[in-house]
């Protein structure tokens, strides 16, 4: 008769970050410009750049940053 192995069975997960399913830039101005095209395109679009602290590339994103000084 085979011998059962009934201890815990790990299992390798591959998370999947969200910057993964976004366009990866590898220059802040490769970003802006790129942003600065779609907006173009896209005249009701506004966007803004951001490092990512996960992958260490540049995002695109529709959230402005609001740049008050007081």
């Amino acid at each position: 008769m085979p011998r059962h192995n009934n201890g815990v069975k790990y299992v390798r997960q591959v998370y999947q970050t969200n910057c993964d399913l976004k366009r990866k830039y590898n220059s802040e101005r490769e970003a802006v410009e790129t942003g600065k095209y779609q907006m173009l395109i896209h005249p009701d679009l506004e966007l803004d750049v951001y490092k990512c602290q996960l992958c260490n590339h540049w995002h695109l994103t529709r959230q402005i940053k609001s740049n008050k000084s007081n």
